[in-house]
């Protein structure tokens, strides 16, 4: 089961997860068609392996959109499997950081 919390602050789209990220809860949650995501794992139980390539492949076509994605992940859980995307501890710095470039 996963429970998703969004949040839309100037400019930036917070997404904040709890539960079990899978092929079957992934879908809509992280294919929203804003430039600058902030995607909170803080309260995740589990994250399979299509998932972590879901968000890799999202990360990369943002990208190539001028967009950017930052993870918030305390624990830094996801920061070997998601290498590629800037990780930071909590939304207060993300939100910091994004507010230098939206």
């Amino acid at each position: 089961m996963l429970k998703t919390n969004m949040e839309f602050r100037k400019g930036i789209l917070f997404i904040r997860l709890k539960g079990d990220l899978n092929k079957n809860t992934i879908r809509g949650v992280i294919d929203k068609d804003f430039k600058y995501i902030v995607l909170n794992l803080d309260n995740m139980y589990s994250i399979d392996s299509y998932s972590i390539d879901y968000i890799n492949r999202f990360y990369h076509r943002l990208e190539s959109l001028s967009g950017k994605m930052i993870i918030c992940d305390k624990f830094n859980v996801s920061r070997r499997l998601l290498k590629d995307i800037p990780q930071i501890e909590n939304e207060f710095d993300a939100f910091e950081l994004f507010e230098r470039v939206v």
